[in-house]
């Protein structure tokens, strides 16, 4: 969790890549977008107030070195100084292949179907896949979904925690980006 802690107190660094220690990854034109959130908000459906399902995403802009893409997505309003952000995603070892387009509804199983070769790991709560947005406050409204273009795939099995990922993909970004959105459940 260390590293997510930096990452959370570094903000603007985070929209362009970061990685810890060294510059940041240039972004090269790499972007992700969800087609189905509007104004930047998060749709109920993909809430635990619809149907929870994962949202649909677009990534573009891959650098040649690309040969793996790796998606997390965070709670930003959990950020506290020993943990970071809360993950609610982690999702890797997706093809390096422009544009990406990854499907809405993952199953939450390790090695999902839905895209060939796809491993997630476990979000905050420790089970397996998309935790959907799901604040208790109104001001806690904000996530963020950040795209990682590897140079390499990580070595870790799927299923895994969100510190194992940070070391397995650490010097292995070489272009980065998010996407910042709301949930406005109140």
């Amino acid at each position: 969790m260390r590293r997510r802690a930096l990452l959370a107190t570094v903000g603007a660094a985070t929209v362009g890549g970061c990685t810890i220690g060294g510059d940041p990854p240039d972004r090269n034109g790499l972007s992700i977008r969800a087609p189905t959130f509007e104004d930047g908000t998060i749709p109920e459906r993909y809430t635990c107030d619809g149907a929870g399902v994962s949202p649909p995403l677009r990534v573009e802009g891959l650098p040649d070195r690309t040969e793996s893409v790796a998606i997390t997505g965070e709670w930003l309003q959990s950020i506290n100084p020993a943990s970071g952000p809360s993950t609610i995603w982690l999702l890797w070892d997706l093809p390096a292949e422009g544009p990406l387009d990854v499907p809405e509804n993952i199953a939450p199983d390790p090695e999902p179907d839905a895209i060939a070769g796809a491993k997630q790991g476990r979000n905050d709560e420790g089970s397996i896949g998309y935790r959907s947005p799901c604040h208790e406050a109104p001001d806690d409204n904000e996530y963020r979904f950040v795209v990682l273009a590897l140079s390499e795939s990580p070595a870790i099995e799927a299923g895994a925690a969100r510190d194992t990922f940070d070391d397995a993909v650490e010097s292995t970004i070489a272009a980065s980006t998010s996407m910042h959105t709301t949930y406005e459940r109140f």
